[in-house]
């Protein structure tokens, strides 16, 4: 019995430093990448130094390996100089999320677009010397100043 409590709580001190290495080394990686990219990918591994990452999409693979060497050496220089080299695997689920979390934050906030009342005058201005078309657009346009 106390030798399986004793196991577990090995293992869990091993799972939990091999996530707080992993998170490190994720924060180094984003200070590598693009901002478009960093989105866009998730570590799934570090092994026998192999560091596997999953990527959203195949475009999204291919914009992350013109930044291989500079990751490459970012990393080794920073935090892991036994990496060897970076694999992918493609993981649709990531951009899924990032769309999820994307959907709800905008659930919460509702965007107003309004006409202000100069920019109403500068279109019936501008409405005046437009032709026939453009101005019956641009008059209905100024009509939703508030």
């Amino acid at each position: 019995m106390l030798t399986s409590i004793l196991f577990q709580q090995t293992c869990l001190s091993e799972i939990k430093e091999k996530t707080f290495a992993l998170n490190k080394l994720a924060d180094v990686i984003n200070e590598l990448l693009p901002s478009l990219l960093r989105q866009q990918y998730r570590i799934a591994n570090y092994r026998q130094g192999v560091l596997v990452l999953e990527v959203s999409s195949a475009s999204w693979l291919t914009r992350l390996r013109y930044e291989q060497s500079n990751l490459l050496s970012g990393i080794r220089k920073q935090i892991l100089p036994s990496l060897s080299s970076i694999q992918y695997k493609i993981n649709p689920d990531i951009s899924s999320q990032h769309a999820k979390m994307i959907n709800d934050s905008s659930k919460s906030v509702t965007i107003t677009r309004a006409l202000s009342p100069q920019s109403a005058i500068y279109l019936s201005a501008l409405a005046e010397s437009a032709p026939d078309k453009l101005k019956k657009q641009l008059i209905k346009l100024a009509n939703h100043a508030k």
